[in-house]
């Protein structure tokens, strides 16, 4: 009876150990089961994530090449302003020293046209006042040779000269005078007819 009973109690034990192994193995299948769906769900999640982040970083670099281009474009831009306008500058720089260049050759020209001026105005000067000297050393050579009565054509050719030199007021002054000498000639005409009447009449009065 004792061997059946301990018989018995061992199988029911052991009924319990298997009833405790399979209660525990599916509860462990099932923790196993669920941490495998948290697991399956995680990696999920990192998934999207990491896919998330790959596009997040593909659009960055394309916006950053977007960026790269428009700033290389600008800066492209800018430098071909600045060339330019260095250009430009340098045109107008060139002009403004080929207008100097010019301007200041002009007036060295004039300059040294002036001067030659100014030295053929001195030469023509000097050759005046030679000319005058030599005129006058003629008329006092040949002033004393002639006549007191060769005196008068003389003083007209001194006259004819100093017109000459003259302008026009001084040929309208000679013209002016002309007349008065005609008159005065005319007078001393009539004074030495006088006398002559006079002894023509003397001798009729003392027949």
């Amino acid at each position: 009876m004792a061997a059946s009973k301990v018989k018995d109690t061992v199988e029911e034990l052991q009924a319990q150990i298997r009833k405790l192994a399979e209660r525990f193995d599916k509860e462990r299948e099932k923790q196993i089961s669920q941490l495998e769906k948290q697991l399956e769900k995680v990696r999920d999640r990192l998934n999207q994530e990491m896919k998330r982040q790959r596009e997040y970083f593909a659009k960055l670099e394309k916006l950053q090449a977007e960026y790269r281009d428009r700033a290389t474009a600008t800066v492209k831009k800018q430098i071909e302003r600045a060339r330019k306008a260095a250009e430009d500058a340098r045109k107008q720089v060139e002009a403004s020293q080929g207008r100097k260049r010019i301007l200041e050759t002009e007036v060295r020209v004039l300059k040294a046209t002036a001067k030659q001026a100014h030295s053929l105005s001195r030469v023509i000067g000097q050759y005046e006042k030679d000319l005058e000297k030599r005129a006058k050393e003629i008329e006092r050579r040949v002033a004393p040779k002639k006549a007191a009565t060769k005196k008068a054509p003389a003083k007209k050719k001194a006259a004819a000269k100093k017109a000459a030199t003259r302008k026009a007021p001084a040929k309208k002054t000679a013209a002016k005078k002309a007349p008065a000498k005609k008159a005065a000639t005319k007078k001393k005409a009539a004074a030495k007819r006088a006398p002559a009447k006079k002894k023509a009449a003397a001798p009729s009065s003392g027949n």
